[in-house]
């Protein structure tokens, strides 16, 4: 086995409601690699009940061993470890982030999946 270039292909990223004012039928998302869609709208991959959140809020996506988020122009904003995302492109998702959208407050994980 050669010593190459070991890339963390294989991250989950978890997000977990922390705090929300509103009823969530689902609490937890675990996301494999790949793009997802996060707002009101029953249509979106993560669906958050809170009518402060866009109906497509932002998008959260992994790309060359990274998780990012990106706002989509949300009325609200996107918050991320402090900081207003909104019009500034994608930020990198670091494990134990928090991201804040509408009242909603969620943090995020990264965990390795163990290569198969």
């Amino acid at each position: 086995m050669s010593k190459e270039q070991v890339e963390p292909k294989n991250s989950i990223l978890i997000l977990r409601v922390v705090k929300s004012n509103f009823f969530m039928p689902q609490t937890e998302w675990s996301l494999e690699p790949g793009e997802y869609v996060l707002g009101r709208y029953p249509t979106n991959d993560i669906v958050i009940p809170d009518p402060y959140v866009s109906r497509r809020h932002a998008r959260i996506f992994y790309e060359n061993g990274e998780w990012y988020i990106e706002d989509l122009d949300s009325t609200n904003g996107t918050i991320v470890d402090n900081e207003d995302i909104r019009g500034k492109g994608p930020k990198k998702i670091n494990n134990n982030s928090e991201i804040v959208v509408g009242l909603t407050i969620l943090s995020a994980t990264i965990e390795e999946k163990p290569q198969e």
